[in-house]
C-alpha cells in the first residue's frame, strides 16, 4: 500500500512539471507571432512605397561608337643619329652621359669624346715644316729668277748694240773704210753677247723650274698641313646634332676604329610610334589621318597623326610598318610599347553616365529605377568609358533610368 501511494505522488509531481513546460512554450509561441506588439492595419500593408524626394536619374542610352582593332607598336624618335669615330685612336676622355641632353653645330657643340692625338699632332708639324721651308725655297728661287731675267735683260741689250756695231761696220768695210780685224772683232763681239742671251735665258728657265718645282712641293706641304689638321679635328668627337643622349659604346681607355658606332643621338621634339600593322587594316590608313594611340607606361591615350605608311610588307608576317607623329607628352621615351587603335567599323554598345556607377570591391553595382520611380540595386558588367559615359555590357536595358549621385 505504501509503495502504491509512493507512485502516485511522483506521477502528480511530474504532471504539474509537464504542465508548467507546456504553458512556457505556448508563452513563448505568442511571443514570436507577434501577439504582444502593435499591429499594423491592413490598408497600410497594401499602400505603395513613395519614392525618395529630389532623385536624380540618367537615361540607359544606345549608341554607336567606331569599331578598332589594336595594333601594337613602339615609341620611336623620327630624327636619330649613330655618330662613328673616323680614325683609330685611343679614348682618352667620354665628358657625357647617357640622357643627357646635348646640344648640336647651330650653337657650341657637345663633346662627346676625346682621343689620343699625339701622332697626328707630330705629323702636323712635320707637315708644316716643310710647308716653311718650301717657303723659304720659293723665296730664293724667285730671287734666282728676278737675277737671271735681269741679266737677261742686259744681254738682250747688249746683243742690240752688238749688231748694231756690226752692220756699222760691215757698212764701213764694204766702203774699204774699215779693216778685216774690225769687222771680225764686231763679229766676235756678237757671238760673246748672243752667248751670254742663251745662257741667261737657261738661268731663268732653270730658275722658273725650279719655282715650279717648289710650288709643287708647298702645295704638298699645305695639303699635308690641311690634312693633318682635319685628322686633329677628328680627336674630338662632337654632336652633329641637338637632341638626348640615348647610347654610348665606349669608355676611356677603348680603341676604336674607323666606323666604330660610339654614340646614338635622338631628337625628342618629334616622338612618333612605329606600328606593324596587318596589311587588311593598313588599307584602312591614309596619311594625315587621326588614330589614338595608348601608352600603357604613361596610362595615357594621345591622339596621333600618321605621317608615313611603308610601300612594302613583310611576306612572313603579312603586316606593314606605319609611323605616326605623337604630340609632346612628359616622361614619353623611346623603346615604351604603345597599341594602335585602327577603325575597321562601328558598334552598338549602351552606356550609362560613369557617376551612376559604384565599385564595390571586384562588382560594379547600379540604382536601376522602375515605373514606380523607386530604385534596385543591380549587379552590372561594364565595357570600356568614352568620356563621361561608361559601356554597359549587362545588368541594365535601354531605356531604363539609373540613379545619378
Amino acid at each position: 500500500m505504501k509503495r502504491i501511494l509512493c507512485s502516485l505522488i511522483r506521477a502528480a509531481w511530474f504532471g504539474r512539471k509537464m504542465v508548467a513546460l507546456v504553458a512556457v512554450l505556448i508563452l513563448l509561441m505568442l511571443w514570436l507571432s507577434g501577439t504582444f506588439v502593435s499591429k499594423i492595419e491592413g490598408r497600410d500593408l497594401l499602400a505603395k512605397p513613395s519614392p525618395p524626394p529630389g532623385l536624380k536619374t540618367g537615361a540607359v542610352e544606345l549608341r554607336q561608337y567606331p569599331l578598332t582593332l589594336k595594333q601594337v607598336g613602339t615609341v620611336q624618335t623620327r630624327v636619330q643619329v649613330e655618330v662613328a669615330g673616323r680614325i683609330m685612336a685611343q679614348v682618352l676622355e667620354v665628358p657625357v652621359q647617357e640622357g643627357q641632353a646635348v646640344n648640336g653645330p647651330d650653337g657650341q657643340p657637345t663633346a662627346l669624346a676625346r682621343l689620343d692625338g699625339r701622332d697626328i699632332e707630330s705629323k702636323l708639324r712635320q707637315a708644316q715644316t716643310q710647308a716653311q721651308a718650301a717657303d723659304e725655297a720659293m723665296t730664293g728661287a724667285k730671287a734666282q729668277l728676278g737675277a737671271a731675267q735681269a741679266q737677261q735683260q742686259a744681254a738682250e741689250a747688249q746683243l742690240e748694240q752688238a749688231k748694231a756695231d756690226l752692220q756699222r761696220i760691215e757698212s764701213l768695210f764694204a766702203s774699204q773704210a774699215a779693216t778685216g780685224q774690225q769687222r771680225d772683232h764686231a763679229i766676235s763681239q756678237r757671238d760673246v753677247v748672243q752667248a751670254n742671251l742663251r745662257a741667261a735665258q737657261q738661268q731663268a728657265s732653270a730658275a722658273q723650274s725650279g719655282i715650279a718645282r717648289l710650288s709643287a712641293q708647298r702645295e704638298q706641304s699645305i695639303a699635308a698641313v690641311n690634312e693633318a689638321q682635319v685628322m686633329l679635328s677628328f680627336t674630338t668627337i662632337s654632336a652633329p646634332m641637338g637632341g638626348r643622349l640615348v647610347r654610348k659604346t665606349i669608355n676611356p681607355g677603348d680603341m676604336i676604329t674607323p666606323g666604330q658606332h660610339l654614340f646614338v643621338i635622338e631628337t625628342t621634339a618629334e616622338p612618333e610610334l612605329h606600328a606593324v600593322v596587318a596589311e587588311s587594316l593598313a588599307t584602312n590608313l591614309v596619311p594625315k589621318q587621326k588614330l589614338a594611340v595608348r601608352i600603357d607606361a604613361l596610362n595615357a591615350s594621345l591622339e596621333g597623326t600618321v605621317r608615313e605608311i611603308l610601300p612594302q610588307s613583310d611576306p612572313r608576317s603579312r603586316t606593314m610598318l606605319v609611323k605616326v607623329s605623337l604630340p609632346m607628352q612628359p616622361g614619353l621615351i623611346t623603346g615604351q610599347f604603345g597599341t594602335l587603335e585602327v577603325p575597321t567599323g562601328t558598334y552598338s554598345a549602351l552606356i550609362v553616365p560613369s557617376r551612376a556607377i559604384r565599385q564595390v570591391g571586384q562588382l560594379h553595382l547600379a540604382d536601376a529605377v522602375d515605373t514606380g520611380g523607386l530604385p534596385h540595386r543591380r549587379f552590372v558588367t561594364l565595357g570600356p568609358q568614352h568620356g563621361e559615359v561608361v559601356e554597359v555590357l549587362s545588368g541594365l536595358k535601354q531605356n531604363e533610368s539609373v540613379v545619378v549621385p
